[in-house]
C-alpha cells in the first residue's frame, strides 16, 4: 500500500488538490523553520558563577553583551576572579542552549534536521558533557 499523497490520483482535479495540499504543508514547514531561526537569533541568556560574584549575559551568537560584578570581586585574587567569570560564561552558554532548545521545540519537530541544525549552531560554541549531548 502506498501512503504517498499522489497515490490515489485519478483525475486532473485530484492532482491539483494533492499538489495544493503538498504546497500548503511545504509552506507551513518553511514558515515554521523561519520562525524558529528568528527566535533563536533573538535569544539572550544570563549565567552566574556559583558564588554569585559574576553575572554574564550573552546574545544568540554567544558574545558577551553584559557583565556584572559583585563588590566581593574586589577582594579576590585575579586568578579566582577569572575562574568566576569563566564559570558564569559557561553557565550562560548552557542557559542559551536550553533556551534555543525550547524555542525550537515550540516551532519544529525536535527530530527534524532543521531543529538539530539550529540547536547545533549553539551547541558547537558551548559543548555539553557526552550524556547531555544526546538530547536535542
Amino acid at each position: 500500500m502506498d501512503d504517498s499523497p499522489f497515490a490515489n490520483i485519478r483525475a486532473p482535479e485530484d492532482a491539483r488538490a494533492a499538489l495544493a495540499n503538498w504546497k500548503e504543508k511545504a509552506d507551513k514547514m518553511a514558515a515554521d523553520a523561519i520562525a524558529a531561526s528568528e527566535a533563536v537569533q533573538e535569544l539572550t541568556a544570563v549565567g552566574m558563577d556559583a558564588n554569585g560574584v559574576v553575572t554574564v549575559k550573552l546574545n544568540s551568537a554567544g558574545a558577551v553583551i553584559g557583565v556584572q560584578f559583585a563588590p566581593e570581586l574586589q577582594r579576590m585574587q585575579l586568578r579566582h576572579a577569572e575562574r568566576q567569570f569563566m564559570e558564569a560564561y559557561q553557565n550562560a552558554g548552557k542557559a542559551l542552549l536550553d533556551n534555543a532548545r525550547a524555542a525550537v521545540q515550540e516551532r519544529l519537530d525536535p527530530g527534524s534536521p532543521t531543529a538539530r541544525a539550529l540547536v547545533d549552531s549553539i551547541r558547537m560554541r558551548f559543548p555539553e558533557p557526552p550524556a547531555e549531548a544526546d538530547r536535542i
